[in-house]
């Protein structure tokens, strides 16, 4: 047994974990054809965590497939990114989508494929029951069990965009929570408020500056693109595999300084979801508008994700101060994809996440979870092989972007901590995991397993021995 200090997960969604378990998981399906056989008497069929490169097809599913499964009830079925879903004839039947339906700015749809990217999955959203208030505790206690059990004492979480209920809705069941003691996860709210109507009832009603018992109120989070896996994400140029398009921006350059300058000017950091390089420029742009009138200098901004932004990017970065929240894990996924998505030149350009180290940008993990496993030993296995778990066969993606072990927990706990203005309190907070992971080899430290969580000096989680 080894003692170690519990991990800080610096973005995820806590909320969104429970919910996902609550679905279907459609990560164990190896080929479309045994997506087909789903049977079930839900009279939504939802699931969540295909992707294409894991079905022998090697294709991503239609509504022709789903309709395989059902004609009858709406069947609902998530990309593992979350940026897109594909749906069968009865659920667009039911969100009121045919051939005339128009497209409107933020997403696409096709109703020939059913397939819907980033805000065109609003309309299928829409027509899903809405989760009852039980229902949205009994998730955050699951999201919370599943962090504790692997030895996650801390997050920051995106929760007020994962359900379709009030934002209040989502703070008043946690302050419940946490005031019960059904909560032990500390956790910083990544403010996901996307119009300035939302934003500005928020900050009218001084959320941004309130204490609450167990979480806090963090920075503006803001979607500003897709993912790489969907073709989404923003990028300069059109991907490598379709010239056609360079992915979604979900704001106008307008709307985005708007909102990064509302939060800045009351103070409050911004966290925004940037991985194409074309939204990292706009994004940036922002920022450093935001900063020239409000004169604040001493902020903790940060893109999270940032997984296309060059080296270039990374300079500019460093010179406004802003900080790379990302993801190593997402090489378990990606892997397959990103030189087909990006050609060799761009490739070489991405997931520098060594170099924005070694550049003297704050770099933090976390694992984006339910988009992949919340199990940081997996994490720390991809930042320090560049490999895949998920396809191991597959050659290690930039070698020289890899961290040691030290390095790369420094980044897993002490720079998530800077990101939330804490790294100079005391965390009491430890674990007991089953080897000695400064010894183990990569594939041991993938598979070490928590033991024991402690937080503030008391066990919070004991795994079973049986």
């Amino acid at each position: 047994m080894y003692k170690m200090n519990a991990f800080h997960d610096s973005h995820l969604h806590m909320l969104g974990i429970g919910y996902v378990e609550s679905m279907l998981d459609l990560s164990t399906y190896d080929s479309i054809e045994e997506l087909r056989r789903i049977r079930s008497e839900r009279s939504i069929i939802l699931g969540r965590g295909w992707h294409q490169n894991q079905f022998v097809e090697q294709r991503v599913p239609t509504k022709d497939d789903l309709n395989r499964i059902s004609t009858t009830a709406p069947v609902v079925f998530i990309r593992v990114c979350g940026h897109v879903l594909v749906v069968n004839d009865k659920a667009m039947e039911l969100a009121g989508i045919d051939e005339q339906t128009p497209q409107q700015d933020g997403g696409r749809f096709d109703v020939t494929t059913g397939l819907f990217t980033e805000g065109a999955m609003q309309r299928i959203y829409d027509v899903l029951p809405k989760p009852t208030k039980d229902d949205i505790k009994r998730y955050l206690i699951t999201g919370n069990d599943r962090l504790i059990e692997m030895g996650i004492t801390s997050c920051a979480s995106d929760d007020f965009s994962t359900l379709p209920v009030p934002y209040e809705l989502i703070i008043e069941c946690m302050t419940e929570l946490y005031d019960e003691g059904l909560l032990q996860v500390r956790l910083y709210e990544q403010v996901n408020l996307p119009s300035k109507d939302l934003l500005q009832d928020f900050l009218n009603k001084g959320y941004h500056k309130r204490t609450f018992n167990g979480f806090t109120m963090g920075p503006l989070k803001l979607l500003a693109d897709g993912s790489l896996g969907g073709r989404t994400a923003y990028m300069r140029e059109p991907y490598a595999d379709d010239p056609t398009t360079r992915g979604e921006r979900n704001f106008t350059q307008e709307t985005l300084d708007e909102l990064i300058h509302m939060a800045d000017s009351h103070g409050m950091d911004v966290a925004v979801h940037a991985i194409g390089d074309g939204i990292v420029d706009a994004i940036l742009d922002s920022i450093e508008r935001s900063m020239a009138r409000t004169g604040r200098i001493n902020h903790r901004h940060a893109l999270i994700h940032a997984q296309l932004t060059n080296r270039e990017q990374i300079q500019r970065m460093k010179q406004l101060g802003v900080g790379a929240i990302v993801q190593p894990i997402f090489l378990n996924s990606d892997i397959p994809i990103i030189t087909e998505r990006l050609g060799s030149r761009r490739a070489n350009e991405s997931y520098l996440f060594r170099s924005m180290h070694e550049a003297g940008l704050q770099v933090g993990f976390s694992t984006d979870a339910p988009v992949e496993g919340v199990n940081p030993f997996h994490n720390l296995y991809t930042a320090m092989t560049r490999r895949s778990i998920r396809y191991p066969d597959a050659s290690p993606f930039l070698l020289e972007e890899a961290f040691d072990l030290e390095t790369a927990l420094h980044c897993y706990t002490t720079v998530n901590r800077w990101f939330e203005y804490n790294e100079h309190n005391d965390v009491n907070d430890w674990i007991i995991v089953d080897r000695d992971i400064t010894s183990a080899t990569p594939s041991q430290l993938r598979d070490t397993i928590v033991l024991e969580t402690w937080k503030d000096g008391t066990c919070i989680y004991r795994r079973n021995q049986n």
